[in-house]
């Protein structure tokens, strides 16, 4: 198996690469990595096309920075703050990739999101679709349509849909459910709603989304790509053929849940 390596370029980052390469030898590596480990560099997109599988160092917008480039496994390791999206903890890195160095390990596969509009096909998002107001303050009337049957109408500041996977992210933030990330579901959650008449929702991802805007609104994949959307235009979301492919050593996201989100309080009952 040839193996990828992106980090993110901070110093705590490339140390662990460094490791990493040790321990895996001859790799795919980006060029910020590469330079650091004074070895022949690679382009995001080289590194997403020639690996078989690729871990990543960092925080999840590294995760999800890598998954724009390639539908490959990848392995994170966490480097960054929260690090939902990661599968392990720097301190457990080598065990867990001499686990997977010795074939012991799944690839969990994970839904992504595709988005155009009249003009457009937009990159599949693996966290998150967000519509907002072009202008900072200004609220957006919104219509959202499921199957062409419109079932939200409101004002607000915009509307998120997420896949399960991006459920803990910025839809979580706005009263967003939190959603097991092997399920095939949108999680459709409305920022700011003027009089909070509109709520968050989950609906399969066997459905077709439209969204409406009456106002000039941005649309955001994944905290990265940015198109705008025209007054009355419209976008389509459906479930992507992409997906999104992770390998696992553990099966914990109901134990990551309740660690990463804090939701061991009180200690003592």
């Amino acid at each position: 198996m040839k193996w990828g390596l992106v980090c993110k370029p901070s110093k705590k980052s490339f140390a662990v690469g460094e490791k990493v390469y040790e321990l895996v030898g001859d790799m795919l590596a980006e060029h910020k990595v590469a330079e650091h480990l004074g070895i022949r560099g690679y382009s995001i997109e080289e590194v997403g096309k020639g690996a078989d599988a690729i871990i990543v160092v960092g925080g999840d917008g590294t995760i999800l920075m890598t998954l724009q480039h390639t539908t490959k496994p990848i392995f994170p390791i966490n480097t960054g703050r929260i690090g939902f999206l990661a599968e392990i903890e720097p301190k457990h890195a080598s065990d867990a990739l001499q686990q997977i160095l010795r074939g012991d390990y799944q690839v969990e596969d994970r839904m992504k999101l595709e988005a155009r509009t009249d003009a457009d096909r937009l990159p599949p998002a693996a966290n998150e679709i967000v519509i907002h107001a072009s202008q900072v303050g200004k609220i957006l009337p919104i219509k959202l349509y499921v199957d062409g049957i419109l079932t939200q109408s409101f004002y607000g500041d915009g509307l998120i849909v997420a896949t399960p996977m991006g459920s803990t992210s910025y839809a979580l933030a706005v009263g967003g459910p939190v959603v097991d990330p092997t399920l095939n579901v949108f999680v459709i959650a409305p920022i700011a709603p003027f009089r909070h008449i509109a709520t968050s929702r989950v609906i399969s991802s066997d459905k077709t989304l439209r969204i409406k805007v009456e106002k000039a609104a941005q649309i955001v994949i994944d905290g990265m790509h940015v198109h705008d959307l025209g007054p009355r235009q419209c976008v389509e979301i459906e479930e992507s053929g992409e997906k999104a492919r992770f390998i696992k050593v553990n099966d914990n996201f109901y134990h990551k849940v309740y660690k990463k989100l804090s939701f061991d309080y009180p200690k003592k009952l």
